[in-house]
């Protein structure tokens, strides 16, 4: 796998810091009881999902803080983004 170029990090950090605030501006439907689910739910909120599987020790420690919420987006933002240009590369 090729090393991740600037643009690639780029588009990663800004996805990773644009998706909690349209997560923000979105949880006011989430106010309801009932059960959330369906693809749009899980690409949008994957992260805290992940963190709510962890022990409770593990993930009050997480949570305390936003910083490894957008780190697990840019992390996948960046994976998603390396396997488009190996993609792209093996298609051409």
């Amino acid at each position: 796998m090729p090393a991740p170029n600037r643009l690639s990090i780029l588009i990663s950090a800004a996805l990773a810091v644009a998706t909690p605030l349209l997560a923000g501006s979105l949880a006011w439907r989430l106010i309801d009881e009932e059960p959330r689910s369906g693809v749009g739910y899980v690409l949008l909120y994957w992260p805290s999902l992940l963190l709510d599987q962890l022990p409770a020790r593990a993930a009050e420690a997480f949570q305390r803080s936003a910083l490894p919420t957008v780190l697990l987006y840019f992390g996948g933002y960046l994976l998603l983004c390396q396997l488009a240009r190996t993609l792209w590369r093996r298609l051409r």
